[in-house]
């Protein structure tokens, strides 16, 4: 009776070289030897075991065999063979994950807000991006679905799904290990051991990686005012490992209980900006033209376009950071799972998990040599890594009914996280300088002594409690072989809380390692935490590594302390949440074997939140609304042609209400920059994904993908802030802090929605070469993806740096030994060495410049592994 749980195994159909799916479904094809056929896919996205082609639903499958035979090593691969998936790490510094579906996902990676895509592994939601760069280890499947899911899933997400699953333990002793190498000093390592421990009753299951590979970029401080000792610091590395334990228990024909053990963690560089200066936008440079004259130019000598140019002189492959870049995370995981089989119609899952990740990085953010704009979780005296714990508790019940003429599934999620943020330190400066104009003390001391310098720092720290509880059910009704009706519906109650606690630099204590610094009189307080100080025992007392205290409206005055620096504000959202599929199934007619369409309307819900950044007129943290949307959508999957030719098509229509974007603002209270969370009334985004498969002689298989997109912004009201006085708007109004700024409101809704290409174009072609001493197999890659947009700010969108095409040829060449336990391949990836903007951190508003991130150059190297 042990086959009864395939129902639950989330078996994919293995030993298949390529499971690319377009719009909605996967493409097998088995290619042993020279059997001429498309494989049949199983999968299990819809908690039972059905054909992929006759799933109602925009789905792609692969297989462990696949990622493996495809070279796709971790979640940011995904995107090469996928339809409508963009998983690369997208914008800002550090190396957390980030993934989009169909254009949604989130670019605000920050711990008060959710992703529109979810990521499940062995059924546990992934809530946090940090140590979301999932490698593919020892896995059984990876299964994506596009458009909103809810009916069938613990989280709620309004953009799709992709469910990791891992290869359970068996009853016998197995395994394997791969060894990489390549340029960059890359070196990759896995292992997998599968036990037996007691016959076919307890079994268990190992395995170990590592990846790493040297930095993309150098850093190269010659004639910059930055630290000496991050001369040839290198950028963009990668270095990541982890493992995971497993234990299934048989304890009867009806009962199996799995338990698993995940570890990943990361210690690498942060991704390094390029810079890019921007001219011929009215209003941008608000911030340059503020700190320019009577800040950097003084103690640099140089404007920040300049130090900015500086950096763009070097290259794509050279930076300027006058900051140690670096990321780091780690993630424990450990969920049981008990799969009951309760009759031959009703089966029951419970999965119960805790999950603990912990993050931190250290970012330049300004792409200049010099000490403009950081963040980072480290070095400072306060500084401390985000933290989060999660618990969630899953109950489903599986069963059929009326003589198998109904499927159905009901479910609960219940989802407890709390998260330390831990302190963020944004420090600009210090700058010393000799040059200030700047008026004497009454003691007689000057500026003209270096000893007086600008400096401005602030920490952040967050406290988050979520909460969500949700009760989901998805019906089948087939009327007979040929109609399938669907019904599913949701209802989700969140509650989410967060506390932000601002803090000052102690000027009083330890800002200096001698006599305290003294704050010059008649400047004034241009930014709240920060001013010009005169540092009596000169620069070489500042001490980088001072500690704070609660935000003064004085900074030397210990009983002024800010009241807005410690505010809290809860929220609570819910909603109902349908979904109503017709499915029409079709026989063999004329060349064609087998052939499904259906018609689906989606209804999608995703939670607003607590902004951690403030109003900018207010200085107070605010709510945004929760982003709603109803997903249409028109599929058609085909066999043909001897079951040699699979064509699929989907074609589907997204109306958004609300739709959470991310901009750019400013902190009233300390006039810093910061990611800010905020609703775009209506959008929609209308698309069409083919995918076909080809086997037209023994041994070859030509598999074609093609994408369209067009999103529209229909309504987005943004808040725009300019060099005071730069625009003509009546709605543009002055701030008390900081001077000479406007803040306006503006129209964004003509823009283009964030990484949602046009045009997406996949093409593969592979031969398997039987020969006396093994199989040998090339394998070639062409993707084609345009008008991508990477931009934040309105200047950003308006400069078109962030927007652009993306090219990218690849190819594979294995030799499989004739017992199949020896693999060796040669790969290349982006032979021609294509290098175009794929992210970065867009602040054209604030500073009139880009920091740039490029895609990765040519990769090459080995991969040989061996089964047993």
């Amino acid at each position: 009776m042990y086959a009864k749980f395939r129902m639950f195994s989330h078996v994919v159909a293995s030993k298949s070289a390529l499971a690319i799916a377009i719009g909605t479904a996967g493409m097998s094809p088995i290619v042993v030897h020279s059997q001429m056929v498309l494989e049949e896919v199983i999968v299990t996205a819809r908690k039972r075991e059905e054909s992929l082609q006759e799933t109602p639903v925009a789905i792609s499958a692969l297989s462990g065999d696949d990622l493996e035979d495809l070279g796709l090593r971790d979640i940011s691969n995904l995107s090469e063979v996928v339809p409508n998936v963009d998983s690369g790490d997208g914008n800002g510094t550090s190396g957390a994950g980030s993934v989009f579906i169909r254009g949604i996902g989130a670019r605000n990676t920050g711990v008060n807000f959710d992703s529109g895509v979810g990521i499940y592994v062995d059924g546990v939601y992934v809530s946090r991006p940090d140590g979301a760069v999932l490698d593919n280890v020892d896995l059984q499947s990876i299964q994506v679905l596009r458009g909103p899911q809810g009916t069938l899933f613990g989280k709620n997400t309004t953009g799709g799904a992709i469910l990791y699953t891992t290869n359970k333990p068996v009853d016998i002793f197995e395994g394997s290990a791969e060894v990489r190498v390549g340029n960059y000093d890359r070196l990759d390592g896995k292992l997998t051991v599968n036990i037996p421990l007691v016959g076919d009753t307890l079994m268990s299951r190992f395995s170990l990686y590592s990846t790493s590979r040297d930095g993309l970029m150098t850093n190269d401080l010659s004639g910059a005012p930055g630290n000496d000792s991050l001369d040839g610091d290198e950028f963009t590395d990668v270095n990541r490992h982890g493992g995971q334990a497993q234990l299934r228990w048989i304890a009867s024909d009806d009962l199996v209980f799995d338990l698993n053990y995940n570890y990943n963690a990361s210690d690498q560089s942060a991704r390094g900006l390029d810079c890019e200066v921007v001219t011929g936008i009215d209003g941008t440079g608000w911030q340059a033209a503020l700190q320019n004259s009577t800040i950097v130019e003084p103690a640099t000598g140089q404007s920040i376009a300049d130090w900015c140019q500086a950096n763009a002189d070097l290259g794509p492959e050279t930076i300027q950071s006058d900051l140690p870049g670096r990321y780091e995370s780690e993630v424990q995981s450990l969920a049981l799972t008990a799969d009951w089989y309760i009759s031959d119609s009703l089966s029951f899952r419970s999965i119960t998990a805790y999950r603990t990740t912990e993050g931190g990085e250290t970012n330049d953010l300004d792409g200049t040599g010099i000490p403009l704009l950081h963040r980072t979780n480290f070095d400072f005296a306060d500084a401390e890594l985000r933290a989060t714990d999660q618990f969630s508790q899953e109950f489903q019940f599986t069963g059929t009914a009326f003589d198998d003429k109904l499927d159905y599934i009901v479910g609960f999620f219940g989802f407890w996280e709390e998260t330390d943020a831990g302190t963020a330190v944004s420090p600009s400066g210090p700058f010393f300088g000799s040059l200030y104009d700047l008026p004497p003390f009454v003691t007689g001391e000057d500026c003209t002594t270096g000893n007086c310098a600008f400096y401005i720092n602030q920490t952040t720290t967050l406290y988050t409690e979520n909460t969500s509880y949700s009760l989901y059910s998805q019906a089948d009704w087939n009327f007979n072989d040929d109609w399938r009706l669907t019904l599913g519906l949701r209802y989700t109650s969140e509650e989410r809380e967060l506390q932000r606690i601002f803090q000052t630099p102690d000027f009083s204590n330890d800002v200096s390692t001698g006599t305290p610094p003294l704050e010059i009189a008649g400047i004034g307080d241009i930014f709240k935490g920060g001013n010009f100080y005169y540092f009596p025992d000169g620069p070489s007392s500042f001490n980088p590594h001072h500690g704070f205290v609660p935000s003064l409206t004085d900074p030397l005055d210990p009983g002024s302390v800010d009241p807005l620096y410690d505010q809290t504000m809860k929220i609570d959202n819910d909603d109902w949440t349908p979904m109503v599929s017709l499915q029409r199934n079709f026989g063999e007619t004329g060349f064609m074997e087998y052939g499904t369409a259906y018609i689906t309307a989606a209804n999608g819900f995703l939670s607003g939140g607590v902004s951690d950044t403030t109003d900018v007129f207010t200085g107070e943290i605010y709510a945004y609304k929760p982003e709603k949307v109803w997903n249409y959508e028109i599929g058609f999957k085909m066999d043909a042609w001897d079951r040699r030719l699979r064509l699929n098509t989907a074609l589907f229509y997204t109306d958004y209400q609300d739709r959470q974007l991310t901009t750019v603002t400013v902190n009233p209270t300390t006039g810093r920059i910061a990611g800010s969370t905020i609703n775009a009334e209506k959008s929609t985004i209308a698309g069409l994904e083919i995918e076909s498969i080809l086997l037209p002689i023994p041994n070859l298989q030509i598999i074609a993908n093609v994408t369209f997109n067009k999103g529209d912004i229909d309504k987005y009201e943004d808040v725009r802030i300019v060099t005071s006085g730069a625009l003509d708007n009546p709605t543009c109004v002055a701030p008390a802090t900081p001077p000479g700024i406007d803040v306006c409101l503006v129209d964004r809704s003509d823009e283009d929605l964030p990484r949602l290409p046009e045009q997406i174009y996949y093409l593969a072609l592979q031969y398997n070469w039987e020969t006396s001493v093994g199989l040998i197999t090339p394998l070639l890659t062409w993707s084609y993806r345009t008008e991508v947009e990477n931009c934040f700010d309105q200047s950003s969108c308006e400069s078109g740096i962030y927007r652009g095409d993306q090219e990218s040829l690849g190819a594979r060449l294995t030799w499989t030994s004739p017992e199949e336990q020896w693999r060796i391949t040669a790969y290349g990836t982006n032979l021609t060495d294509e290098r175009y903007v794929i992210g970065g951190v867009p602040l054209v508003d604030v500073l009139e410049t880009a920091g740039k991130q490029y895609n990765l150059p040519r990769m090459y190297g080995i991969e040989a592994a061996f089964t047993w």
